[in-house]
């Protein structure tokens, strides 16, 4: 799966809509929909970063969908 899949996967799992991700990231909810919706359509870094720390995933689970088996402090 790609970022697209594992976004929309992490936002059901943990319940949370697109505008409250919005809220918590800073990111606009356009331009998250249009990471959900467009197969290219691919975040900065720092998106990428922001969105991961507000679902409490890395930004290599949200790339690839595993988990690295060490984990860096992001703070």
């Amino acid at each position: 799966m790609g970022f697209k899949e594992n976004l929309k996967a992490e936002l059901s799992g943990q319940d949370i809509l697109v505008k409250e991700l919005a809220a918590r990231t800073g990111i606009s909810k356009r331009t998250l929909d249009n990471y959900l919706r467009d197969k290219n359509s691919s975040p900065t870094a720092e998106n990428a970063v922001r969105i991961a720390r507000a679902l409490g995933v890395t930004v290599e689970y949200l790339v690839t969908g595993t988990q690295s088996q060490e984990t860096d402090s992001m703070e």
